[in-house]
């Protein structure tokens, strides 16, 4: 009787962690908000733990792979913005791997890592390295509006003149006639 009882308890912890966990999803959701709230107030140190906590909260409550690849892009986009690109490098790709390999992927998600990838590339002097990254983002460049939307054509205007270095003219042609058509003003970059 008593090994049935072990038996029945370790069966019910064994069936409890295969479920997600809705303390976990409320504090992984408490350290998103937290980490939003220092990223706005350009505490990226603060923003760069609590966007880690709520990446292991995700693992620890068997979240799920969207919610895990969204706590991975936000805790990517921190890295980047405190230069730590290798560690940026590697949550967005496996960011963007969960994004892919989804029944119907998400061309917004998809494209935000793939500007993600894009612009950390161009930070660590590598653009040749994000070039096809932006190869992808260009067919659904236009889905983006806003920030978004300037954050996207300012990528393809910077990535048309890198190819251009890299003697692709005519589709640093490409990329920068679509840059303008989204409404970019490259005299932003003389500022």
């Amino acid at each position: 009787m008593r090994t049935l009882k072990s038996l029945a308890i370790v069966l019910l912890a064994l069936f409890m962690a295969g479920c997600a966990n809705p303390l976990n999803q409320a504090t992984s959701d408490r350290y998103s908000d937290t980490c939003a709230k220092a990223e706005r107030n350009g505490r990226l140190d603060v923003a760069e733990e609590a966007c880690y906590r709520a990446l292991v909260n995700v693992d620890w409550g068997n979240l799920g792979e969207i919610e895990k690849s969204n706590k991975l892009y936000n805790l990517a986009r921190i890295k980047r913005l405190i230069s730590k690109y290798n560690e940026a490098e590697k949550l967005n790709l496996e960011s963007l791997a969960i994004e892919d390999k989804q029944k119907t992927p998400s061309n917004e998600k998809v494209g935000r890592r793939l500007a993600e990838l894009a612009m950390l590339y161009e930070q660590k002097g590598q653009s040749n390295l994000g070039v096809p990254y932006v190869k992808r983002l260009f067919p659904i460049a236009d889905t983006y509006s806003g920030n978004e939307r300037n954050t996207v054509s300012a990528i393809l205007y910077v990535y048309s003149l890198k190819v251009k270095e890299q003697g692709d003219v005519k589709y640093s042609e490409t990329l920068k006639t679509k840059a303008l058509a989204m409404g970019f003003d490259p005299k932003i970059l003389n500022k």
